[in-house]
């Protein structure tokens, strides 16, 4: 997930800005031993292991390139051949208005609640400082860990911690030798998510490091090669078939921190974000271990590798990220979506989020009137995407687009071992967040945090059950439902079943009686989903006054009503 730009709340807006800038020397000099003697000493699980030294892939990126490059992008070339071939006598091509003409999938629409897994070499660490009011992104330790902050950053303190707990001599990549998953248990994992009511499961294999929880060819910096030697793709997606739940990737698809690139005379430079290159030096072999340097970035590297897990995973939904950096025209994109949608053109229906990258200035122009920003969000996609709230300003259920919120329980992007319960969202909380969702037409990707072995936190585990168990009663109001006039106010949210029929009123603020002020038809008959008696009710200037039961009136968790002509007599 990209971190701070636009989710920081409590006047954060410039964490992005703030972020990724070391401060000045001597300024870090007076607050290092301030900073050490400030940030806490993990429990154990959360620090370098004892008696544990340090391994990086044992080849150097020269080595890598010397040994497989060539044979890498002789590959890539005959990838990339297949995939022009399948794009050019597909349906959908490579372009913004092909990708335009795809239809988002009922099933996406009916779905409503998604799992996304938020799990990587960051769980390791599990942590971030804290900031008062604002969304955490421990997912981005690895970038940060090795950066000294000011004070007045959020992340000021992360280099002293990191050193604190995993030692000077502990780099980036170290991580990924630590890396086993000992605990994760694909399985037992999804069948909570059904469980808890979920329809699809969107785990994060590719963050902005470049590690992927895959198999794959065009790198040894994946889960198969080093670490667990597990492939966790295959897990989940099989898991997620055996219960009947969509499976979807997340992937970093348009760019990466760092990634080696083979020059002419075959010396390595290094691409950076916004495809700036810079000369390699030597930290790069731990920033980058395991990456085989290539030529062309996307056609020797990004575009194979995204659609070689195509071929081999069939996901159901693509999720990408990281597309500040780069134009959706220029970073292969719109080849991988296209190869996506031909390959599974009157096969299944598939889908693929909003994240393409950088906006041409026409393709944007007089969109973003509140916020400026140049990325294709909201603008192109079979479903729009919204972070705690970063695009909601371009979501009018007016306009009706579908959509999805990728938030959690958690205020955290990422495990954070200093987490309570305190910081979880009440079953309370979560109902509202996810009913005033659904009213606008949108769905919940509901982001959880596993620990450094894999396993799911008890707090959000218990979180998961308690919304199953809302949904087994509650859910004919949320799936396969659409949106309804006035859709959200203070007190109630509004859906109706597909076919018009039924009407339903999710009731967030309980009294004595509620007045619901959507379209209902005479003779409607109104009861609490999962009950038989009709509930009294008074039609009046503002809508139709229901009057609630009085172990309604003082429910805790919202309840739904649902409103549909009397059913006839026999």
């Amino acid at each position: 997930m990209k971190s701070g730009m636009v989710t920081c709340l409590a006047g954060l807006t410039a964490v992005w800005a703030l972020g990724d800038q070391a401060a000045p020397a001597d300024e870090l000099a007076r607050s290092r031993q301030e900073a050490l003697a400030e940030v806490p000493m993990a429990p154990e699980g959360y620090r370098r292991p004892k008696d544990w030294k340090p391994v990086l892939y044992p080849k150097t990126l020269r080595q890598i390139a010397e040994d497989h490059s060539a044979e890498t992008m002789a590959r890539a070339e005959k990838q990339m051949a297949k995939v022009d071939a399948v794009n050019a006598a597909g349906k959908y091509k490579a372009t913004g208005a092909s990708m335009d003409a795809h239809p988002c999938p009922e099933w996406f629409v009916d779905a409503k609640l998604g799992i996304f897994i938020d799990w990587g070499l960051w769980s390791l660490a599990s942590w971030c400082p804290y900031v008062q009011g604002a969304r955490l992104y421990p997912d981005w330790y690895e970038l940060r860990c090795g950066i000294d902050y000011p004070k007045g950053s959020p992340f000021y303190g992360m280099k002293a911690y990191h050193e604190k707990n995993w030692g000077e001599d502990f780099k980036r990549d170290h991580f990924i030798d630590l890396f086993r998953g000992k605990k994760f248990d694909a399985p037992e994992l999804v069948k909570l998510f059904d469980a808890c009511g979920a329809k699809y499961v969107v785990p994060f294999l590719k963050h902005h490091s470049g590690f992927c929880l895959w198999d794959c060819s065009y790198t040894f910096r994946d889960s198969v090669d080093q670490g667990a030697h597990r492939d966790f793709a295959r897990e989940v997606s099989e898991a997620c078939r055996a219960k009947g739940l969509k499976f979807g990737a997340y992937v970093s698809q348009a760019g990466e921190w760092e990634y080696p690139i083979l020059q002419d005379d075959g010396s390595i430079r290094i691409w950076r974000e916004a495809s700036q290159m810079v000369d390699y030096t030597p930290d790069m072999e731990w920033k980058a271990s395991g990456k085989i340097a290539v030529k062309d970035f996307v056609r020797d590297y990004i575009v194979p590798q995204t659609t070689e897990f195509i071929d081999r995973y069939d996901p159901d939904i693509l999720w990408y990220d990281y597309d500040w950096a780069t134009f959706a025209h220029e970073n292969g994109s719109y080849i991988i979506t296209a190869y996506l949608y031909n390959r599974a053109e009157g096969r299944k229906e598939v889908a693929c989020n909003d994240r393409y990258g950088k906006a041409r200035p026409e393709e944007i122009k007089g969109r973003f009137t509140k916020r400026p920003r140049e990325w294709l969000r909201t603008v192109r996609g079979d479903f729009f995407t919204d972070e705690w709230g970063d695009t909601e300003e371009c979501l009018d259920p007016a306009k009706w687009h579908p959509w999805e919120s990728c938030s959690g329980i958690s205020k955290a992007y990422g495990n954070h071992w200093q987490e309570t319960a305190e910081m979880v969202m009440s079953e309370r909380a979560f109902v509202i967040h996810f009913a005033d969702i659904v009213a606008r037409g949108g769905n919940l990707l509901l982001l959880v945090n596993l620990d450094p072995q894999g396993e799911i936190p008890t707090v959000q585990r218990e979180r998961l059950l308690q919304i199953g168990k809302w949904l087994k009663r509650y859910g004919e109001a949320i799936y396969a439902t659409r949106i309804l006039a006035p859709y959200m106010t203070d007190a109630v949210d509004y859906t109706r079943s597909k076919d018009g029929k039924r009407a339903y009123a999710i009731v967030k603020m309980p009294a004595e009686t509620v007045t619901l002020a959507c379209a209902i038809p005479d003779g409607a008959e109104v009861t609490v989903i999962g009950e038989r008696t009709p509930l009294k009710t008074e039609k009046t200037t503002d809508g139709l006054k229901v009057f609630l039961p009085p172990a309604y009136v003082s429910a805790d968790v919202p309840f739904a009503l649902k409103i549909a002509a009397p059913q006839s007599t026999p």
